[in-house]
């Protein structure tokens, strides 16, 4: 991307780390940033992260409303060696905003940039009294919080980036039931969790041979990836079907064994449709629930040191021979910690939706699966976008942005650089 602004143009530069910081806080962000601030720059800077998916970058070179971009191995050089990344310009008008990823590269990218360095957060960040402004997605309450011109509660942009993705879903309610399959937007976990729902799938298409089926293909898992999809090892723990790409005309499949063909559509083209979703924990959660979409959150627990972790934790299980033992250990304890895994859930502090955890195989899915097409689903729909609250936390945000700008604009004026 070519670094055409001029001096006098705003400039923001993000902080990501993962896939849910990209679909779901920068997309509806990046959207009001373009409509509100004329010629407004956005800039994204990729951090080091266990939750890393590996192609942020990858889709940030595809995303029309990004301006800029530079990997994790340019965001280390920036800050180790003061490599400015193509396209990122120093002591630009504008701010630097910490999405995600440890805090403290959101600092030393601000001060090699010459700016000041402002938070959306879920929960309270190390080193926070660096910032210069904190928002909040209320997702966590945060005992003792006290709102003031420094720190606000805005609310969930999750709910916005739902709503913006699919303004509709009243395809859903007509013609045969649909499944949409949600598998991991990490390709380490899609190889395991996608030919587990399809082995459930095949035993719940025995007796229900109506439903249709689609698996929502994150942008974050290669198509290439999908075509050779590795065959189910024998005698693995999850249970799992191989899985074998077709093309038909302009549509894409997955066919399991039986002759049961999953159709592979993109996150937008997957939410207007679907009756029930299958997903791992993430924030595909939220922009379900944000849409009234019935789900069942699925966790199998048979490799539990493949599972990101944070700090330390998700570090150790580098080390050679005891790494992967130690964190199989600790993802245990943090698994035993938590008391809820879906957004849902955890927002409610209740079951609002299932949650299978725990050595799981195909039949204890396709059950459940069987139980939500069979039920009246009428008022979880309602009490699933009660739980995730009304839209305009982006708005928000970007008002508080905007009068940020304005008063170190003024600021400015006062006391000019020289």
């Amino acid at each position: 991307m070519n670094d055409g602004n001029t001096r006098g143009e705003t400039q923001v530069v993000v902080t990501v780390n993962g896939p849910g910081e990209v679909a779901c806080w920068l997309y509806p962000l990046a959207h009001e940033l373009k409509r509100r601030i004329p010629g407004v720059r956005i800039c994204v800077a990729v951090v080091p992260c266990v939750f890393s998916s590996g192609a942020e970058a990858d889709v940030l070179k595809t995303l029309s409303y990004v301006d800029a971009y530079c990997t994790i191995e340019e965001t280390m050089k920036f800050i180790k060696w003061n490599k400015v990344p193509e396209g990122f310009r120093k002591k630009a008008p504008g701010f630097m905003l910490h999405l995600g990823g440890d805090s403290m590269f959101t600092i030393m990218l601000a001060k090699r940039l010459g700016i000041p360095a402002l938070a959306y957060v879920e929960r309270p960040l190390a080193f926070q009294f660096l910032f210069d402004r904190v928002f909040y997605s209320d997702f966590e309450k945060i005992d003792g919080l006290k709102e003031s011109d420094k720190h606000k509660i805005v609310g969930e942009m999750m709910v916005d980036a739902a709503l913006l993705r699919c303004p509709d879903r009243s395809a859903a309610a007509r013609g045969k039931p649909v499944v949409g399959l949600y598998p991991s937007s990490r390709m380490y976990l899609t190889k395991y969790v996608l030919p587990y729902y399809a082995a459930a799938a095949e035993k719940v298409a025995r007796k229900m041979p109506e439903v249709e089926w689609v698996i929502s293909k994150s942008d974050f898992v290669d198509r290439d990836f999908l075509r050779n999809l590795p065959e189910v090892e024998e005698g693995r723990p999850l249970e799992g079907v191989d899985l074998e790409w077709r093309r038909e005309g302009d549509r894409e499949f997955m066919v399991t064994p039986d002759g049961l063909s999953l159709e592979v559509l993109s996150p937008a083209q997957v939410a207007p449709r679907v009756n029930l979703a299958l997903t791992v924990p993430g924030s595909n959660t939220a922009e379900l629930a944000t849409l009234g979409v019935p789900m069942i959150l699925t966790l199998p627990t048979y490799k539990h040191e493949i599972a990101p972790l944070p700090g330390i934790a998700g570090h150790l299980g580098r080390l050679p021979v005891i790494g992967w033992r130690m964190k199989r250990f600790l993802a245990k304890q943090v698994l035993k910690r938590m008391k809820f895994l879906s957004h849902p859930n955890r927002r409610a502090d209740r079951m609002v939706i299932p949650e299978l955890i725990g050595e799981l195989d195909a039949q204890d899915l396709a059950d459940a699966i069987e139980e939500a097409l069979n039920s009246d689903t009428t008022a979880l729909v309602k009490e699933l976008k009660a739980v995730m609250g009304p839209p305009g936390a982006t708005s928000r945000l970007v008002s508080e942005l905007e009068n940020f700008l304005a008063e170190t604009g003024r600021q400015h004026e006062i006391a000019p650089a020289h």
